[in-house]
């Protein structure tokens, strides 16, 4: 484990020699994947790509030392942890990865066989669903409700979603924190159970405080989308074929099954089948592939918390999709004891109730961190707290 005190500043010298190096390690095993018979040399390239994306998640100071900013740290380790895990794939699988001819996209042009390589290494580096790729069959794609035909009135739209989510994620992280002013509101953090409640009082209160953090969490995703999909677009000049909804109205999932594989976003879902469900499913079968996919994810969130500075936990992190898992598998014994699958309104009951029951671990981890009382945008220029108050910061 590292000690927040030993990160430094990140500055022009960290950026060149720390941060940077493993970005570029990432793309070049990205060319290497998609060239035929380079296993060899993306063998040798893994252990020092690896080495490169620790030192670099846990010495590179993203917060400033400002400790409501410490969740830039937290992403940092995430985007390694996820960078380590994608490039693991690309290594030990032995077949070249292809792109595939899809409407919209014109991947050939007058590009050179360089040109084509380059198109290719950096669609697949930063394209996390891998759409247009043949690693990516089975994806479940949203419908888009967006005009894909022109990019100007996709990018309105992209803009309006920004515009929605936006002041929505900020209301709801500060009512979220206004619930709790000096504990779980503050980077001190505390836990969101209130021992002086009844314990009906105290879980139907902590889990009304889990329900909002699932929502912040929602739109804090859907605003960082919305953002990559206007550089992809503009920037990038990539078609809106390539950037689909990242949600699939996950508050209509009728099992956990449903919500997991298909309403939820998929961004990582390439690593944690390809790290938990292909190792273990031929040993344990699906029993076996479905606890590992939720275990790498709950390794990832646990290592993202970590991140934070303070510590993680075990049954906040790990524990909590894990027993996502158990659900799923339940509902696997529910259809093979009645002939149906889980869903319809009873459906729906049973994904709330168990999603939301067990969110109070979660959240609680996050809470007990100091993850809750981060500094997304500046008091000064928050409306809700020039409409109400500002909370306390410690």
């Amino acid at each position: 484990m590292f000690f927040p005190a030993t990160r430094k500043e990140l500055d022009f010298t960290s950026f060149c020699f720390v941060f940077a190096p493993p970005i570029i390690g990432y793309y070049a095993l990205a060319v290497l994947k998609c060239l035929p018979g380079t296993r060899t040399q993306r063998l040798g390239f893994l252990p020092v790509v690896l080495l490169l994306a620790y030192r670099a998640a846990t010495t590179v100071d993203l917060s400033f030392t400002h400790g409501r900013m410490a969740y830039l740290n937290k992403g940092l380790v995430l985007a390694m942890t996820a960078l380590g895990f994608r490039i693991i794939i690309w290594v030990y699988s032995r077949e070249p990865y292809k792109r595939l001819q899809r409407s919209g996209i014109n991947l050939s042009g007058t590009l050179s066989e360089r040109g084509r390589l380059h198109l290719d290494a950096s669609d697949l580096a930063f394209g996390l669903r891998g759409i247009g790729w043949d690693w990516s069959q089975g994806l479940h794609i949203p419908s888009e409700t967006r005009p894909t035909t022109s990019k100007s009135s996709f990018v309105f739209w992209t803009f309006a979603s920004i515009a929605f989510h936006f002041p929505m994620f900020d209301f709801l992280h500060y009512l979220v924190q206004s619930l709790g002013p000096g504990t779980f509101g503050t980077v001190s953090g505390g836990s969101i159970f209130d021992r002086s409640l009844p314990p009906l009082m105290r879980y139907c209160r902590s889990t009304f405080i889990s329900f909002l953090s699932g929502l912040v969490v929602y739109c804090a995703i859907q605003v960082t989308y919305d953002f990559c999909t206007l550089i992809g677009i503009v920037v990038l000049q990539q078609s809106p074929i390539q950037w689909p909804p990242v949600f699939d109205k996950p508050w209509r999932a009728d099992s956990l099954s449903n919500f997991w594989a298909k309403r939820w976003h998929q961004l990582f879902r390439h690593f944690f089948v390809g790290v938990g469900w292909v190792p273990l499913y031929p040993v344990f079968g699906r029993i076996g592939g479905v606890l590992g996919t939720f275990l790498v994810s709950g390794f990832l969130h646990y290592l993202g918390l970590w991140g934070l500075g303070n510590g993680s936990d075990v049954v906040g992190m790990i524990g909590f999709f894990m027993l996502m898992g158990v659900g799923v598998i339940l509902e696997g014994f529910w259809k093979k004891l009645t002939g149906s699958r889980v869903g319809g309104w009873i459906g729906s009951v049973w994904t709330a109730v168990w999603l939301l029951g067990w969110s109070n671990l979660l959240v609680d981890a996050w809470a007990r961190k100091g993850l809750i009382g981060s500094l997304f945008i500046p008091d000064s220029r928050r409306l809700p707290v020039q409409l109400f108050d500002a909370i306390p910061t410690s």
